[in-house]
């Protein structure tokens, strides 16, 4: 019995090590990079970038535009250069006529920190796919818009997903979709067969959107958003088909914020058991304690006892055990083990 508890004591040594070595991976990778146009490349100019830029970047990881009006914004924004570890122009060409942008990458850690100590929301790099559905009406043309591309309205709500930060991705439309989604599904509220067409797609989120262009030219828009089967819905108008995607898309931005952003005041958050079952294999282990690692609400992963088949952990996680479950529903490592305790999860197959 002694040897055992000397074995075991050393098997988690050398996970703790190993541990320790992991490189921490998010599910976004760009949530502190942007692009902004400018009209030269001068001082004065490329600070007003910065700004803009970081003002989308808070935004981005706050998941609400009111953010920009608090105190710990108004700080970050008074030096933006502190804050940009690399930046580079470039012209795109793709424009008529090309139009010169500035890229930046942001000190994402700091920024973090700079929200968290001061209590406000921050929504990291784990964040749902989110399978778009949309049926576009555009005075006699009808059509859903699809992977390929191709469309105007496929580009603007790409544009303004990135903008937010949000992983969206649309249905192939092949053979299998065609056959059980219909526009009339999309445009008459049959979201039960929409919703069972995209299990094949395995989204934590869809949200479907039935688009209107009236003949006077303006737009008019329905929104449904299903997220781990909690559903909202709106409508929207705009003048401009660019506006009307944008205002979607960041609807739904706030929509997932509000449930996946982590709230609580300081760096360290409170401290969560939990139990992970399903664990086989070494190569498994390091799997779940990357991930864990990697979590933007986790500051500090602890190993409290090797069991067979599963690992106890202590957690320092702002948000308590409701956040940590909420993000395990979207990601593809951990799922909630249904025979177990509020806290008990198990490896994805």
């Amino acid at each position: 019995m002694e040897y055992k508890k000397q074995t075991a004591g050393k098997v988690i040594a050398i996970l703790c090590l190993l541990l320790v070595f992991m490189t921490p991976a998010h599910a976004v990778t760009d949530l502190f990079e942007t692009e902004v146009a400018v009209t030269d490349q001068t001082p004065a100019v490329r600070e007003e970038a910065f700004r803009t830029a970081l003002s989308r970047i808070i935004v981005r990881v706050a998941g609400d535009q009111s953010v920009l009006s608090g105190e710990p914004a108004r700080k970050l924004l008074e030096d933006p250069a502190s804050l940009v570890q690399q930046y580079r122009y470039f012209t795109e060409t793709a424009s008529s006529p090309p139009v010169l942008k500035l890229w930046a990458r942001f000190d994402g850690d700091a920024i973090r920190r700079s929200l968290q100590q001061e209590g406000m929301a921050y929504w990291g790099g784990e964040r749902p796919d989110t399978l778009v559905w949309l049926a576009v009406e555009d005075r006699g043309r009808r059509y859903i818009v699809s992977a390929d591309g191709g469309s105007d309205v496929h580009r603007q709500v790409e544009l303004a997903a990135r903008k937010r930060g949000v992983p969206i991705l649309f249905p192939l439309m092949d053979l299998e979709d065609q056959t059980q989604v219909r526009f009339s599904d999309l445009w008459g509220g049959f979201f039960d067969k929409v919703l069972a067409a995209s299990k094949r797609y395995d989204p934590p989120a869809v949200l479907i959107g039935r688009l209107n262009r009236s003949p006077s030219g303006g737009w008019s828009s329905r929104w449904y958003l299903d997220v781990v089967g909690r559903a909202n819905e709106w409508s929207d108008s705009h003048r401009q088909l660019q506006e009307l995607a944008q205002q979607g898309v960041e609807d739904v931005a706030d929509i997932l914020a509000t449930r996946f952003a982590a709230t609580g005041r300081g760096n360290s958050g409170d401290i969560i058991k939990i139990t992970v079952n399903g664990i086989e294999t070494l190569d498994a282990y390091a799997r779940i304690s990357r991930y864990l690692a990697s979590l933007s609400s986790v500051s500090r992963v602890d190993v409290d006892e090797l069991l067979p088949g599963s690992v106890q952990y202590s957690l320092q996680a702002s948000g308590g055990l409701q956040n940590l479950t909420r993000t395990v529903a979207i990601g593809t490592v951990l799922e909630t083990d249904p025979g177990g305790l509020p806290g008990s999860f198990r490896l994805r197959q």
